[in-house]
């Protein structure tokens, strides 16, 4: 038993740290498992950060939109903010030159079971029109949207209110033009 008041002062704060580094490293707080810095997830150019909710992914649906189950049992569809991948074939509608590949990609980086952290962005809604999560989505701290245009296999979306990491993406989608890697070798 602890007996000065002192000692037990700072042993509380010393348990309170570990419990605060755990949290941050379990939640994707550090970019654990990137192989690029510009993978690592950054905060809304205003300052605010968005709100994360961790889920695991089910299934992919293409080349910017993933099935997503959530911790308290909801399911949600979850299109990625600021990038858009070619379209894949849909009932009346042709797909997009590279549209497979890109959702070949995505399954690659998200195979089913693999545990997500899906980020709002305070410059952005919520849903979609279709009723899709509009969320940043992390896999072991690294951003898969970026991931995604730097393969080639999404270009970054601009949008009306551009998102807090276009600048990023378009940076990323620069290199990946000139290093003529995905779409941009394949669909000229």
């Amino acid at each position: 038993m602890i007996s000065s008041k002192p000692v037990r002062i700072i042993s509380l704060v010393i348990v309170a740290v570990v419990v605060m580094v755990g949290v941050r490293a379990i939640g994707g707080g550090f970019a654990a498992g990137t192989d690029e810095p510009g993978d690592r997830p950054s905060g809304a150019a205003s300052g605010k950060r968005g709100k994360s909710t961790v889920g695991i992914v089910t299934s992919v649906l293409d080349g910017d939109t993933v099935q997503v189950d959530l911790r308290d049992g909801r399911e949600a569809r979850v299109r990625f903010l600021g990038i858009s991948a070619p379209e894949i074939p849909h009932p009346g509608k042709p797909g997009e030159c590279y549209g497979q590949a890109a959702t070949r990609h995505l399954e690659r980086l998200l195979p089913a079971g693999t545990q997500v952290t899906l980020v709002s962005d305070p410059t952005q809604g919520d849903v979609d029109v279709y009723g899709r999560w509009l969320r940043y989505v992390q896999a072991a701290g690294r951003d898969i949207g970026a991931a995604q245009i730097r393969s080639g296999s999404a270009a970054a979306r601009d949008s009306s209110t551009p998102v807090a990491r276009h600048a990023k993406y378009l940076r990323i989608e620069a290199s990946a033009r000139a290093g003529d890697r995905g779409l941009w070798s394949e669909c000229r």
